[in-house]
């Protein structure tokens, strides 16, 4: 998993309607937004493993919309089984504290959590 809190300009893989202003690539991480800011969760992946990953949402669901996450596979380099990254898109919609929870499953259909991410939304 990568490590860090980075703040960055938008992605073009981010499938935002607004500017994505952050980027959190560690978890557990907080964030504190207002409805219609987007932020970015990226993390590192490896699809050549087998294994996949997703997200649940739990608390005031309606407070946060979670895209699907885009995988990239890492920069040509010629080595095998480099990881590379999966961005989701996190868009505050309504007044609520939401908990967005990574979870990997293994090829053999086993789950585990990865990390917390909580979004506090608040009003503007």
């Amino acid at each position: 998993m990568t490590t860090g809190l980075l703040v960055s300009p938008a992605s073009a893989a981010v499938p935002a309607k607004k500017d994505v202003t952050l980027v959190v690539t560690q978890l557990p991480a907080q964030v504190r937004l207002i409805p219609g800011e987007s932020i970015a969760l990226s993390l590192s992946t490896n699809a050549t493993t087998g294994y996949t990953w997703d997200t649940k949402v739990s608390g005031k669901k309606k407070a946060v919309k979670v895209f699907q996450g885009i995988y990239s596979a890492p920069a040509a380099t010629g080595m095998v089984g480099v990881p590379g990254t999966t961005l989701w898109q996190i868009t505050a919609k309504s007044v609520g504290k939401a908990v967005v929870t990574v979870v990997t499953t293994s090829p053999s259909g086993e789950s585990s959590n990865v990390g917390k991410l909580t979004v506090i939304v608040m009003a503007k």
